[in-house]
């Protein structure tokens, strides 16, 4: 008989309850390699971005070193997520544009 093997799963929470943990973070981060950019969100920017650039985060490991672009702070979880995904949209995608403009000039 084959031995049942448990996998971690995300906890599912009954009756519309959120995680709220307090001052998530949004941040973009530019690959020196080639130039792409990378949206994401963590409660602790600085060391994500180090795992990024150890190669511990496998959607970004081929483009190391990576350079912070932009960190924005939220309330909780669930801006954050809205931020990030807001970000990674065709209009995310032109305000990111507008901060590349920025950031070049002076």
């Amino acid at each position: 008989m084959a031995q049942l093997v448990t996998r971690p799963y995300r906890t599912v929470r009954s009756g519309g309850e959120r995680d709220t943990r307090e001052h998530m973070f949004v941040y973009i981060i530019k690959s020196i390699k080639d130039g792409s950019e990378y949206v994401g969100m963590s409660d602790n920017p600085d060391r994500r971005l180090t795992e990024h650039n150890y190669g511990e985060v496998k959607s970004t490991k081929a483009k190391r070193p990576w350079k912070k672009v932009y960190v924005e702070e939220l309330s909780n979880r669930v801006d954050s997520r809205k931020r990030e995904k807001y970000l990674k949209s065709a209009a995310g995608r032109r305000f990111r544009k507008s901060i590349r403009a920025i950031s070049s000039v002076g």
